[in-house]
């Protein structure tokens, strides 16, 4: 490696990131035989910024060390280098002698480009298909990093959105956005938005609301409603799958039995979210509290059999 190319060098600090290392100026600059600047440089000018606001490499000021998401490199469809390569020119074409809107091409082609690569994941799985809609995922996708509000058309009426989220619910593509109309949080399907506009207009919003869609089932989620405590028996024919899968983030296993069955806990903010959860997995699951939700799917198998024995 020649530690003064600085694709080489980049390569290596993600390679040994995405590893769990924890990587200080003076111990890169020590091994590189470079200055603390270069080093300070590679980081703040080059790799923070190919990451945005994901977090996915930061600085731990308790450790005096940039660190990582364990593992973050075997989760991109681009290798080390390639992402080095990125970074040089995401951060070149900001350059004040650069045409003033090749940052923004530049930020777009990356992103065709990862979406280029994943293209072949989407086709083979059960989600979804992004083919007739997946422009508009990249300027939606932009927007969201760029905090910028967007206009469009959703079900042939105009709209004015904050973009907060891409999430997929049960195979299907959505937008979380909060519309100005309405003044409230909504979900729109992806596929039925289009004439899309970004406006200079940034948006400020409370990332604690949109942080709360990561422990979404499904698009019954109502994040400003009080979640409600979910206890689950599973027997030992799944209790296997929903500990391979979880139902959400917040799924969390508190008494197993010697048989390997076991009781669960979660939270959702509508009975919905659960509901067809449990009904595709009976007579192998159990509500165990709270009662409402019990009589909930009793009465659904009730109406069930009355209808169809």
């Amino acid at each position: 490696m020649n530690s003064k190319n600085r694709i080489d060098r980049l390569s290596s600090i993600l390679m040994r990131l995405s590893k769990g290392d924890k990587l200080s100026t003076p111990k890169l600059s020590k091994e590189f035989k470079v200055t603390n600047k270069i080093i300070q440089t590679d980081f703040k000018e080059y790799l923070l910024p190919l990451f945005d606001n994901e977090k996915t490499i930061y600085y731990d000021y308790s450790l005096k060390a940039y660190v990582a998401k364990n593992n973050f490199l075997t989760k991109s469809f681009l290798s080390a280098e390639e992402l080095s390569i990125i970074a040089i020119l995401k951060s070149k074409s900001k350059d004040k002698y650069s045409d003033p809107t090749l940052s923004k091409k530049v930020d777009i082609l990356f992103e065709k480009y990862k979406d280029a690569l994943s293209h072949s994941i989407y086709s083979l799985s059960d989600i979804e298909k992004i083919d007739r809609f997946k422009d508009e995922i990249i300027q939606i996708h932009h927007a969201i990093r760029g905090k910028k509000i967007i206009e469009c058309v959703y079900r042939n009426k105009n709209r004015k959105l904050y973009p907060l989220k891409i999430k997929s619910f049960d195979g299907f593509w959505y937008l979380i956005c909060y519309d100005t109309e309405y003044k409230d949080i909504r979900k729109y399907h992806l596929n039925s938005i289009n004439n899309i506009t970004e406006l200079e207009d940034r948006y400020d919003f409370d990332t604690a609301i949109i942080e709360k869609f990561d422990n979404a089932i499904n698009a019954y989620f109502k994040p400003k409603l009080t979640p409600i405590r979910v206890e689950l028996f599973l027997d030992n024919h799944v209790s296997k799958y929903f500990e391979r899968k979880p139902i959400s983030k917040n799924q969390r296993i508190i008494k197993r039995y010697e048989d390997n069955s076991c009781d669960i806990e979660l939270s959702v903010t509508d009975f919905m979210e659960i509901i067809p959860t449990i009904q595709r997995f009976i007579p192998h699951i159990g509500v165990i509290e709270p009662q409402e939700l019990r009589e909930t799917i009793k009465e659904k198998i009730q109406t069930y059999l009355k209808n169809f024995n």
